[in-house]
């Protein structure tokens, strides 16, 4: 694995480990949650100068995390030689690694597993 994608791979974890407690907060502390809330999650992508936000709901935000290869970011954040987009949503973008060792890196990094 090149240094680009183990730099980019560890600042994907990073805001991912950030949005994990976002969403542990969420469901949580705020007792008149709903599902339809928004909270402001960070994007996910590999810039770690990156400080933009994602309004999701925690039902949006568990649908992505239900795969470990599965990232939220705003819209022009992609990497394509790395990563795929599943899905397009007008605030933000999931993408899915596609490139084997961001694949990897995306499963050995995920604080679910």
């Amino acid at each position: 694995m090149g240094e680009r994608e183990e730099r980019l791979g560890a600042n994907e974890a990073l805001f991912r480990e950030v949005n994990e407690r976002v969403a542990e907060v969420a469901e949580q502390f705020v007792a008149d949650d709903t599902r339809d809330s928004r909270y402001r999650f960070s994007c996910e992508c590999g810039d770690r100068a990156c400080a933009e936000q994602v309004p999701l709901t925690t039902a949006e935000y568990e649908a992505v995390r239900a795969e470990a290869t599965r990232f939220v970011l705003v819209p022009g954040h992609e990497v394509p030689d790395l990563e795929q987009v599943v899905e397009r949503h007008p605030d933000y973008l999931v993408v899915e690694k596609s490139d084997p060792d961001a694949e990897h890196v995306a499963r050995e990094t995920d604080p679910r597993a």
